[in-house]
């Protein structure tokens, strides 16, 4: 487990991403559509302004874009771009890279056990 968060140290450290940026940009990964910035801000349990001011950092990289809303003018929605996507992925391959060496250095029957725990869990759809 320690290769895996290594290696997703590595790529937040080179990108200078905080962990509230990280979790912004995954928060916006999943949901498939765009949100307000007070939609963010109640997913991710952060202020109004905390939020805001993460996600101004994230749209002057590239990662975000932000429209008005159809509908009410006054509300703004952000949603992630093409580059954000793709950090998004290097991020989860680092991670899936990680477990994959993890589960490689387990013994046959350690993973067969592995295995069984995991198929108890809940599991979240894509």
């Amino acid at each position: 487990m320690r290769g895996s968060a290594e290696s997703v140290y590595e790529i937040v450290d080179e990108l200078d991403l905080s962990l509230t940026q990280m979790k912004t940009m995954h928060a916006l990964s999943d949901s498939g559509a765009e949100l307000s910035v007070k939609e963010l801000a109640d997913r991710l349990g952060l202020s109004l302004p905390g939020t805001s001011r993460t996600v101004d950092a994230l749209l002057r990289r590239g990662w975000l874009e932000r429209r008005e809303d159809e509908h009410d003018r006054r509300m703004k929605r952000v949603g992630i771009t093409p580059a954000g996507r793709d950090l998004v992925a290097r991020i989860d391959n680092a991670r899936l890279q990680g477990l994959e060496q993890y589960t490689a250095s387990l013994s046959p029957e350690q993973r067969l056990r592995l295995h069984a725990a995991l198929a108890d869990l809940p599991h979240r759809s894509p």
